[in-house]
């Protein structure tokens, strides 16, 4: 086997090359370039914003309900909180399913992989992946001016980053290990 970026001899067993570290299979090929057989083609910025808006829509009215019900219960955080998880529920279980697909995801024909091998997404992964978008947005919760400032640039920062990076990985995917590939 050759690595597919550096074109190093590599053992057929290996996934990852020993001269430029990149991963060996699969081959990942960006969404403009003619694909080879069997290679997995980078889902475009906005295929991935075509998926995030049909979760949004599909999230809304049961964030919305779950959340007044619990702030009607502990408050606006309890409520704020229990909305975040409810989102987190749903992004978790979706993308370490067997299909490793949202409903968004299906409806613009992506799917999140694991960047390595191009395998199924541990639970752990698809955790950190929410995670790392819980993390920051829950700044929000302060009430603060600066913290909304501070949440805006950084996920513009997130969702804007696919446009310069060559795996088209977000922040989120980075620190998850994914990538979202078209299917």
């Amino acid at each position: 086997m050759y690595c597919p970026h550096c074109g190093t001899p590599s053992d057929d067993s290996a996934t990852l090359c020993h001269v430029c570290g990149k991963a060996l299979a699969p081959t990942l090929v960006a969404p403009n370039a003619d694909a080879a057989p069997g290679a997995s083609v980078l889902a475009g910025w906005w295929r991935r914003v075509g998926a995030t808006f049909a979760d949004n829509l599909i999230l809304i009215i049961p964030t919305l309900f779950v959340a007044s019900i619990f702030e009607g219960l502990g408050g606006v955080y309890t409520g704020a909180v229990a909305g975040l998880m409810l989102q987190g529920f749903y992004m978790v279980w979706q993308i370490s399913a067997r299909a490793g697909q949202t409903v968004g995801n299906r409806v613009a024909a992506t799917k999140v992989v694991d960047a390595l091998t191009g395998s199924r997404v541990t639970m752990t992964q698809a955790l950190k992946r929410w995670g790392f978008v819980a993390v920051y947005s829950s700044f929000e919760f302060t009430g603060t001016k600066g913290a909304s400032v501070v949440v805006t640039v950084f996920a513009l920062v997130d969702v804007l980053w696919p446009l310069f990076d060559a795996r088209k990985q977000t922040l989120h995917d980075k620190f998850a290990g994914t990538l979202v590939v078209r299917v």
